[in-house]
């Protein structure tokens, strides 16, 4: 799932343009912003060159991320979607994933910070299959209103940033904007998976009906544990200049969650909630089900299934 190799091009040509040292500064500036201002609402970064940092640092792990969580998403529930709207939409990335895996007519990227806007238009114009499909609006969720509805709403990594006295506000806000399907996608930390827990429940009172990841409308896990899943994302040379590490790829872990509006057939097969556990001659998996969290043990005399979960992950269904 990484990003279009049109697109990482184009952010690396733009990149040259910025010395190394200054890149590298803006990246872990905007990785300080991000943990320390959590939840408080506040700008995160203002110049075209922090969000150019931003771009090559975060936007290969949130794409993933989305991807997976919408590649999920519409294995269980695949309404007919062509318009799509990507709230706190950042340099477009959550519009970028949906384009790849739906066939969709219009999306609109509404975005609050005028760094991020410019980027963004950039990256898209720069990349066909997306360019003359997607519009560009400055917003803020907090204190805009959303005129028109769209098939599909995406927000990843939004809520996070979101003080805790407005998000049941923000949430309803987007379950008005969605005509199909909402999908929200966090980090994968306690705090993110809270969130999570705390939109589920007040989607449910709107009569929202789950999709995934959840078997069931109310969370089995026990308080002091929480899931979350995880996606490999590829670094190249400048991205792991920029992340000073020396490993050529970073796991990404998130937690999302995907809504309907109408009733839709839930799978009768489990989701995995953490990696596999392969042993000689068995593996055994974490699941969640329609009744309860629970570990199963398959064995290799299950040939086919023993093949399906040596291949799994965590996020996947069995």
């Amino acid at each position: 799932m990484d990003l279009p190799i049109q697109i990482k091009k184009y952010i690396e040509k733009e990149l040259n343009t910025i010395s190394k040292n200054e890149l590298q500064n803006n990246a872990k500036n905007i990785s300080i912003n991000y943990r320390k201002n959590e939840g408080k609402g506040k700008r995160l970064l203002k110049s075209e060159n922090e969000a150019l940092a931003y771009a090559i640092s975060r936007m290969p792990a949130t794409y993933g991320a989305v991807y997976n969580s919408l590649k999920h998403s519409i294995e269980i529930y695949n309404p007919n979607i062509k318009t799509v709207v990507d709230i706190g939409a950042g340099t477009g990335t959550g519009a970028l994933a949906v384009n790849e895996l739906l066939d969709i007519e219009e999306i609109q990227c509404l975005e609050r910070e005028d760094s991020m806007q410019k980027i963004g238009k950039k990256i898209f114009d720069n990349y066909d299959n997306i360019s003359k499909k997607a519009k560009w609006n400055k917003f803020d969720i907090c204190k805009d209103e959303i005129k028109q509805k769209y098939d599909l709403v995406v927000v990843s990594y939004m809520l996070n940033e979101i003080s805790n006295d407005k998000k049941n506000i923000i949430v309803e806000k987007l379950w008005k904007t969605c005509n199909k399907m909402l999908l929200i996608v966090e980090p994968g930390t306690m705090q993110g998976y809270n969130n999570i827990i705390n939109a589920k429940k007040k989607l449910i009172e709107k009569g929202g009906k789950i999709v995934a990841p959840c078997k069931n409308n109310e969370c089995k896990l026990q308080k002091s544990d929480w899931c979350n899943f995880s996606c490999r994302v590829q670094r190249t040379k400048i991205h792991k200049e920029l992340k000073e590490g020396n490993v050529p790829y970073e796991d990404e872990k998130y937690i999302y969650l995907s809504v309907a509006k109408e009733n839709i057939n839930q799978t009768e097969k489990s989701r995995i909630l953490r990696h596999p556990m392969i042993y000689s001659g068995f593996i055994k998996l974490k699941v969640c089900d329609k009744d309860e969290i629970k570990e199963i043990i398959i064995t290799k005399k299950d040939k086919e299934k023993f093949k399906i979960a040596r291949k799994s992950g965590a996020g996947d269904l069995i």
